[in-house]
């Protein structure tokens, strides 16, 4: 959208930028803004191919859907991206009911820019298809921190790409809720490192996030999908690069060493993540290499 110039043309807000690189959590909040950015695209919810689900925000606070939650697209931690994928569509006179289609100009303009931002040819990538039913692409983990650290050190004052990358970083930095919701790492890693940090959480136990100083990047994934494990090896990995200290800041504390109980509510083990970072040669200095 913002390569495009899509984002200028329609005039879109930060607010509307974070939403479209969101995993949110379906609040009313989320949803109000994913209608704005559909307004931008003219078109309604029934537009948006991402199916539904219960929404995430519901699942952290043990919420029941009571009013039909689980069936609104709007509410699907994707919707915002797909609101987006849908103003891109506008802007480039692409049929909107074909806005998925992996050789269809919205995703040929996605691959593009995801080429750009990973230095990885994503056009020979393996390719599937994501939880929300968009292209989706298997490149490598460093690829991906790479474009991490892109994002976050990106100068708006270079033009192209990085000034496209400056400012999605600044929307996401800006609106952490919008991106994620509350009691979520990637909302909580901003919130505790603001304008510092950007951070993206990925379907299955996948996590992306990058400091401006110390300028680094990491990319977690953890082989069997397992989403309670990825906090606590978040939070150690952020020990040893000595990020945070013993004792966590207290919004990351949730991470440290999490309870595990049955269904009596018995405390019956915890989390902890038995790890150690490895240096992978003589370290340059550069920024890239971080």
């Amino acid at each position: 959208m913002v390569t495009t110039g899509a984002v200028a043309a329609l005039g879109l807000d930060a607010e509307e930028v974070a939403i479209a690189c969101a995993s949110h959590g379906g609040t009313d909040r989320h949803v109000s803004v994913v209608r704005r950015l559909l307004a931008h695209a003219g078109v309604g919810p029934e537009a948006l191919a991402c199916g539904a689900h219960l929404p995430i925000a519901y699942r952290t606070a043990g919420r029941e859907a009571k009013h039909g939650e689980d069936r609104d697209p709007l509410r699907n931690n994707c919707s915002g991206k797909h609101a987006g994928f849908l103003c891109l569509a506008r802007w480039l006179g692409a049929p909107f009911d074909g806005y998925l289609d992996p050789e269809g100009p919205v995703q040929r303009i996605v691959r593009e820019a995801l080429t750009r931002a990973t230095g990885t040819d994503v056009e020979a990538a393996p390719r599937g298809i994501d939880g929300c039913s968009a292209p989706n692409y298997a490149l490598p983990l460093e690829a991906l921190a790479r474009a991490m650290l892109r994002l976050v050190l990106a100068e708006r004052e270079a033009g192209g790409i990085q000034a496209a990358l400056a400012t999605i970083r600044d929307a996401m930095t800006a609106h952490p809720f919008l991106v994620a919701s509350e009691k979520r790492f990637d909302y909580d890693l901003m919130c505790t490192f603001p304008g510092n940090a950007v951070s993206k959480a990925g379907a299955e136990a996948l996590q992306l996030f990058a400091f401006r100083e110390p300028p680094l990047a990491v990319a977690v994934k953890i082989h069997d999908g397992g989403g309670r494990a990825l906090g606590p090896v978040c939070l150690a990995v952020l020990r040893q690069l000595g990020i945070v200290g013993e004792r966590p800041p207290e919004a990351l504390v949730r991470y440290d060493r999490p309870q595990v109980t049955n269904h009596r509510g018995i405390v019956t083990g915890e989390i902890v993540a038995t790890l150690e970072l490895a240096k992978a040669g003589a370290s340059t200095g550069s920024a890239e290499r971080g």
